[in-house]
């Protein structure tokens, strides 16, 4: 359970990273009040994944080391 829960979150870190950078690169100026608070909440999904896939990663190297 824990692998899965690593690989998932690790590509959904990965494609909001994605989307995050090309909303920064392309659309920057063009972002309204709203578009903001997308950006905000994309960033925050961002590092909610990332801190689960770290936490996730941790157990499974502890997990290797005791095999």
């Amino acid at each position: 359970m824990k692998k899965t829960t690593f690989y998932i979150s690790a590509i959904i870190s990965l494609i909001l990273l994605v989307n995050i950078i090309q909303i920064l690169t392309t659309d920057f100026e063009r972002l309204t009040e709203y578009g903001f608070g997308y950006l905000i909440g994309k960033i925050i999904l961002f590092i909610i994944f990332l801190v689960i896939t770290f936490l996730t990663k941790k157990y499974l190297i502890k997990k290797e080391e005791t095999e």
